[in-house]
């Protein structure tokens, strides 16, 4: 059996409250064959046992590794010519993208993500609804084996829509409002990305009973991912929540991402998108929504009553537009939050660290006498709640006896030097000063898969240069009718959107002020 004695100067085990970590100071984690054995002063490890190795050194900070609770692509919309816009338009504008292969995609996205500290990631992989070279199943194929390839644990929600797919309105009468020439090009491309439930269901099944079956040992879930309320039937809501029910795994999907999703669900069901999935009975501790901007007092009653996890993406809420997430009053009801990059942070990067610091800050609102996010709360939702969300919760999250050694060792000359005050809590210069490039090792499952920033099970520069060959192709017809088709209908999703006059609220959080 492998074994590794995995030392630091300080062992962050967990996060003890709002307040507070426990932290061994010259600490070590001794690991075996995967699962942690024992945590405690590494002059008493080394006493007690004897490991194949030790990793690390006297300049590291140990952390459990950090988790990416929401995530889709490789390569950022930005990288592939789509500037920020507010989402609905940006949807539109996400059509000129290129097709790029899933394998070398994800491999990419995988080994930015090891490279920040992150360990775990929800990877939401559009199914059906977006551009394919193939099918489907091949497509979860290719990404599956490009997260075993990496080494991470990876939970997939494979993404499903069946409605509303060009705005928040029935295709057919959307499509009625465009010139004639227009509207058979759009019909085209939405009926070459349809596919009915029972083709949906099957393929989930076909690759849940080939790719891991979501057992113990495993580092793929497999989940089910309904993209949103307004995307989604009641009828394929309800049906999503069962399967779920039936393979014992859980539902991600995107709620009031947007003002314009919240005001669809008003003028739709008469309540928020939230208040209809609850009252279709489809929440639960089993589910996670994704970004949750415009959730009402009510709807974050219901999140606490229902254990509903919310996963918070401060960059993306704020490149697109929508706001930013009541996270302070979730979780002064107990709503589990956790983190997600969305595809490119707010560097265009995937560093995790960078994000949590965002997090912290944004949610500072003014006055001597209101409180913040402490960098320990911070902590928890990239461990504890995000292994919660990604349903790894048993297994990771903390370094404690009995859980899986998922490891990050992060270096401390980048956060230390020249001077940090010696009384300075590790998590809050961690959270004040640490970055992604500060991450020496990466462990998950007692398994170095990057040691000294070198990534271990694939050879990167490799992968870049089969993805820049990927890209260097021309344009093949199908991605300049996309392209095309993109420009000619971003005026009319605008001018849709134009005539929702947005309604004006009491806010959550108060900025500032305008007299």
């Amino acid at each position: 059996m492998a074994s590794s004695l995995i030392r630091g100067k300080y062992v962050v085990s967990r996060v003890v409250d709002d307040n507070s970590s426990q932290i061994i100071r010259d600490g070590a984690i001794y690991q075996r064959d995967g699962e942690i054995v024992e945590v405690g002063r590494y002059d008493d490890l080394k006493a007690r046992h004897d490991p194949d190795e030790v990793i690390g050194s006297g300049n590291d900070v140990v952390l459990p590794g950090l988790i990416n609770a929401h995530h889709h692509t490789g390569l950022t919309p930005f990288q592939m010519g789509v500037l920020d816009l507010p989402l609905e338009p940006w949807i539109t504008a996400r059509m000129r993208m290129r097709a790029v292969d899933p394998y070398l995609d994800t491999l990419y996205c995988a080994m930015q993500m090891i490279e920040s500290g992150i360990t775990t990631v929800m990877h939401n992989d559009s199914f059906w609804g977006t551009p394919r070279d193939s099918s489907p199943v091949e497509r979860g194929e290719k990404i599956i084996q490009a997260y075993k390839d990496s080494g991470m644990r990876a939970a997939l929600p494979y993404s499903y829509r069946d409605q509303n797919s060009l705005v928040y309105q029935d295709d057919q009468t959307f499509l009625s409002t465009l010139p004639t020439g227009l509207a058979s090009k759009a019909s085209a491309l939405l009926q070459s990305r349809s596919a009915s439930h029972q083709e949906y269901f099957d393929a989930f099944v076909d690759l849940y009973e080939r790719f891991g079956r979501n057992q113990p040992e495993e580092r793929i879930i497999h989940m089910l991912g309904p993209v949103n309320v307004q995307w989604c039937s009641d009828e394929f809501l309800m049906a999503a929540k069962e399967f779920a029910n039936r393979y014992e795994t859980g539902i991600h999907i995107h709620v009031q991402e947007t003002i314009y999703q919240k005001m669809y669900g008003l003028k739709t069901y008469k309540k928020t998108p939230l208040a209809h999935l609850n009252e279709l009975g489809v929440l639960g501790p089993e589910v996670s929504c994704a970004h949750g901007v415009w959730l009402t007092n009510s709807d974050i009653t219901i999140m606490a009553e229902t254990g509903t996890i919310l996963c918070h993406n401060a960059s993306s809420n704020l490149r697109l537009k929508s706001g930013v997430a009541p996270v302070n009053h979730l979780l002064a009801q107990g709503v589990t939050v956790a983190i997600g990059i969305d595809e490119a942070g707010i560097n265009d990067d995937n560093d995790i660290l960078q994000e949590m610091r965002l997090v912290q800050k944004v949610h500072r609102t003014p006055g001597v006498n209101v409180s913040s996010l402490t960098s320990h709360q911070v902590l928890k939702m990239a461990t504890v709640n995000g292994a919660k969300a990604t349903l790894f919760g048993d297994r990771i999250g903390t370094l404690e006896a009995g859980k899986r050694a998922d490891v990050i060792l992060v270096n401390l000359a980048g956060i230390s030097e020249p001077y940090l005050q010696e009384e300075t809590n590790i998590v809050d210069a961690l959270l004040y000063r640490g970055r992604g490039t500060d991450v020496d090792a990466v462990i998950v499952d007692g398994e170095v898969i990057m040691r000294d920033r070198e990534i271990t099970r694939v050879n990167k520069h490799e992968i870049w240069a089969r993805l820049k060959e990927n890209l260097s192709r021309p344009l093949d017809a199908q991605e300049l009718e996309r392209a095309e088709l993109s420009a000619e209908l971003l005026p009319y999703v605008n001018r849709f959107y134009q005539q929702w006059p947005i309604q004006e609220g009491r806010p959550h959080y108060m900025y500032n002020e305008s007299e």
